[in-house]
C-alpha cells in the first residue's frame, strides 16, 4: 500500500473537502512529494510578494495563512 505524502484539508468556514486530484507518480518529485494537488485558492500581496490568506472554491470565504 502507497504512503499518502499529503493531509487532506478543509475549509474552515465550509467544511468541504479542499484535496484536489492526485499528482501523477512521475511529477510528484517536482511538488516537494506531495501525492495530490490542492483546491484552496492562494491570495497573495504584491508588496510581501507571497500568499497572504487562502479561499475556498465552494463558499468563496477566506482565512489567513498559518
Amino acid at each position: 500500500m502507497k504512503k499518502l505524502n499529503d493531509n487532506i484539508e478543509y475549509c474552515p468556514h465550509y467544511g468541504a473537502n479542499l484535496q484536489g486530484e492526485p499528482i501523477p507518480e512521475k511529477e510528484q518529485h517536482h511538488y516537494g512529494g506531495a501525492t495530490h494537488f490542492t483546491r484552496k485558492i492562494g491570495i497573495s500581496s504584491l508588496e510581501l510578494d507571497r500568499v497572504i490568506k487562502w479561499q475556498c472554491p465552494d463558499c468563496k470565504q477566506d482565512w489567513e495563512r498559518e
